[in-house]
């Protein structure tokens, strides 16, 4: 019979933390574009080394969507059009690194095709992207 009346507490809104996540997210896209952009704000002439190393190579991406679509360096290529610039690519740079990101859900003969195009133009390092279980 007896019942306690209890006052409901209104719902807070804490801004508090959401400032703290908010500052936190700025700064670490303000990082992040920092390293993206080429930072030239002097002109220097470098001094020349008989033992300097050639700045490494980004890969050739190329890119097969669930489709069967093919992306090289994210222009959009027919086959035989992938085939000529992969010619082209492993003809100025033989040692060039590729990397294969295929659609899971992509029909298997395209990708056996792109990879029989990358043998064919010369490829010696390549790499099949995938995603990390767990």
């Amino acid at each position: 019979m007896f019942t306690k009346l209890r006052t409901k507490r209104k719902p807070m809104f804490m801004i508090i933390p959401m400032i703290d996540i908010i500052f936190f997210l700025l700064v670490f896209f303000m990082m992040n574009s920092l390293q993206t952009i080429a930072q030239k704000a002097l002109s220097v002439q470098l001094p020349q080394a008989q033992h300097a190393s050639a700045p490494v190579q980004m890969p050739i991406i190329i890119t097969i969507d669930a489709k069967g679509h093919i992306t090289l360096d994210n222009k959009p290529v027919s086959i035989q059009e992938a085939s000529v610039m992969m010619r082209q690519h492993m003809s100025e740079n033989p040692e060039a690194a590729v990397v294969l990101q295929a659609d899971r859900q992509t029909i298997h003969g395209q990708v056996v095709a792109v990879m029989d195009i990358l043998k064919a133009a010369g490829v010696k390092r390549l790499a099949i992207a995938a995603e990390q279980k767990g």
